[in-house]
């Protein structure tokens, strides 16, 4: 059986902040619980255990800051993957990360999984507001709703 691998592109321009990230992954629908992934809300399970560089191919260890990131998107969108999905237990397994270091903060995760799911499972991409702070040197991610 052939996964179904799908690509979403996050990109904002803000005035002199810019961001990129790319997400490419899978969905694999289970009748249990997976043995190895993070378990994010009700039937919504997140797997980073293989991530590639989605430039170069290479194996991308994930720090535990950019696979929080992941989580709290998925965390955002998790109603709506279960309202969109009936199978059990859903598994995100993320394939590959496209990662431009000059466009790139780890926040960004946030809304491109989150945009991912809304692709993937059929239901509308929510607006998410995302914007640097130049005195803090810090990044803020929020949902306006």
């Amino acid at each position: 059986m052939l996964k179904a691998v799908h690509n979403y592109r996050f990109k904002r321009q803000t005035g002199k902040f810019g961001v990129f990230v790319g997400v490419t992954a899978h969905a694999l629908r289970q009748t249990t619980p997976p043995m190895r992934a993070d378990h994010i809300s009700g039937r919504v399970w997140l797997d980073t255990s293989e991530v590639t560089d989605g430039f170069r191919g290479t194996s991308l260890t994930l720090s535990q800051n950019q696979i929080e990131w992941l989580q709290t998107g998925l965390r955002h969108v998790a109603d709506a993957i279960t309202g969109a999905e009936p199978t059990a237990h859903l598994v995100v397994v993320i394939d590959a990360l496209e990662i431009v270091e000059m466009d790139y903060v780890d926040e960004a995760l946030a809304p491109a999984i989150a945009g991912w799911a809304a692709q993937e499972f059929g239901f509308a991409d929510r607006p998410v507001d995302i914007r640097f702070d130049d005195q803090t040197n810090q990044c803020f991610v929020s949902w306006p709703g």
